[in-house]
């Protein structure tokens, strides 16, 4: 706790998080992310895609672009080193288009997390009733299904249980299909642990998302996230707006 905490007082850092920093400073509170590599360059990229293993996601990994996905900087599903090697070509070429030149602090090469219902997961800052988390349905479903549970952060795992059961689609989680029933108790476990988290450090939070958790029977896992630092109101330093392609 007392590190996250000083990683996010951090006036000298940046007031936006990248995706690798929000999730590491979550894995301090027992989050379980995907494994992952920051590399600069294709060699570097090449060799961790052979240490982590196909299927593989590659992003850019900068503070200054919030949506990598509409930005061009993202490829999923990456099969083998020729796709690799085209996805690496496609960001860099993108990354290079995108005005004003955002900061590079290289890729991220990822494990690709087998398929699964996705939630998204996150942090709403009320100044009046403090912190609350708010889960609901991402990936597909995110525009259909618009019926996000909310609760005053932290919850217990019996409260995020309940959050589960409440929303629309909660049937899903006992498996679709064909599909395998999710890990309730997992699920119910890591979205208390990210509700800690917010309650831990609502003074420093301005916006903690985490989407998406993708939810299988045997494992519960973040797989992107980001993290918007509280600025005191006189600070002069401005919050990176977002870029695109």
């Amino acid at each position: 706790r007392a590190r996250v905490g000083l990683a996010l007082r951090d006036v000298d850092g940046p007031p936006v998080l990248t995706e690798r920093e929000s999730k590491a400073l979550l894995a301090q509170y027992g989050v379980a992310v995907n494994r992952e590599a920051r590399v600069d360059g294709w060699p570097a990229a090449l060799e961790s895609a052979r240490a982590i293993g196909f299927p593989l996601a590659l992003k850019l990994e900068s503070p200054d672009v919030l949506h990598k996905t509409e930005a061009g900087v993202v490829r999923l599903d990456i099969q083998d080193e020729a796709g690799l090697r085209q996805a690496y070509d496609e960001i860099m070429a993108n990354a290079a288009m995108i005005s004003p030149p955002p900061r590079i602090h290289g890729l991220l090469v990822q494990e690709m997390v087998g398929a699964g219902v996705e939630l998204i997961v996150g942090a709403r800052m009320d100044p009046e009733f403090g912190p609350f988390i708010v889960v609901g349905h991402g990936g597909v479903l995110v525009e259909i299904i618009k019926d996000p549970a909310i609760a005053p952060a932290p919850v217990s795992p019996a409260q995020a249980r309940d959050m589960l059961g409440s929303l629309k689609g909660a049937a899903l989680f006992d498996g679709y299909r064909g599909a395998e029933a999710v890990d309730l108790d997992a699920l119910a476990g890591l979205i208390s642990r990210i509700s800690r988290f917010i309650a831990d450090h609502q003074a420093d939070l301005s916006e903690l998302d985490i989407n998406p958790v993708i939810c299988g029977a045997g494992r519960v896992v973040a797989v992107d996230a980001l993290i918007i630092k509280k600025q005191d109101a006189g600070a002069t330093r401005d919050t990176p707006k977002e870029t695109s392609a």
